[in-house]
């Protein structure tokens, strides 16, 4: 973690880095596109705390200021990544030998959804390893309060990391009139967390720094991945309950 007051930010600096690298899975040649944001692109602010904690806005004001104090530190040195590939989805017909998706057991319903997919985004994003930094750091402390607002902030780092991602994609599919739909990562809708190395053989290895560790968790632990299905009927939910066959779920809309 960079020592407080070396920041890596500067104003009117751009909001990320991008490019387009050719990269090695196995045998085969990858297009990523892959992007380096900076901490302030995250725009991260009070109320994203607020709607995160169980008693909302009466609990930001209690800890404003601890809360304010962790986000000024963690736009010193946060370093959110992400990058995506796209593939075409195979259809029913085609030689599974020649198939860019490799069967990730999505699941009966999930993958009736996917047919309305003709492209498939492989993502990954991370907050980066110092998310996880700051909270060692002030557990080390014994600084708990503000320990838990760190946790809390690399969650909110990583979903809008993702949020960004989305952006940069559905610009590159404007072209192609498609639309980008919801999210899934293994461990949704009955998709086996197991699914996650079959995922990521679909991308180079250390893929933004991210790797899996024996239990198929993502280290640093702020991180996602998972696929974004892309075709011209898709639109993007709110909430996944439409692609999730559980239907006990207390929180099916």
């Amino acid at each position: 973690m960079k020592e407080p007051g070396k920041a890596i930010l500067t104003t009117g600096e751009k909001e990320c880095t991008a490019g387009e690298k050719e990269c090695t899975a196995g045998n085969n040649t990858l297009s990523i596109r892959s992007y380096d944001f900076t901490a302030s692109s995250l725009n991260i602010t009070l109320a994203d705390f607020t709607e995160k904690l169980s008693r909302g806005k009466n609990e930001s004001e209690v800890f404003a200021e601890e809360i304010e104090q962790v986000i000024a530190l963690a736009a010193t040195f946060l370093q959110p990544k992400a990058a995506y590939r796209i593939i075409n989805r195979s259809s029913p017909d085609v030689d599974s030998q020649k198939q860019e998706v490799p069967d990730l057991h999505l699941g009966a319903l999930l993958s009736t959804k996917l047919l309305e997919t003709e492209k498939i985004a492989v993502f990954v994003c991370t907050a980066g390893a110092e998310a996880g930094e700051l909270y060692g750091s002030y557990l080390k402390q014994g600084d708990n309060i503000k320990a838990f607002f760190a946790d809390l902030l690399g969650t909110i780092a990583v979903e809008k990391t993702l949020e960004l991602l989305y952006r940069e994609l559905e610009k590159e599919c404007l072209g192609e009139d498609l639309h980008a739909g919801y999210a899934i990562s293994p461990g949704d809708c009955g998709w086996p967390l197991t699914e996650q190395a079959a995922l990521f053989s679909l991308l180079p290895g250390n893929c933004c720094g991210i790797r899996l560790n024996q239990s198929m968790l993502m280290l640093p632990q702020k991180s996602l991945s998972g696929i974004i299905p892309l075709g011209k009927k898709l639109k993007r939910e709110k909430h996944r309950c439409s692609v999730c066959s559980s239907h006990n779920c207390p929180y099916r809309n």
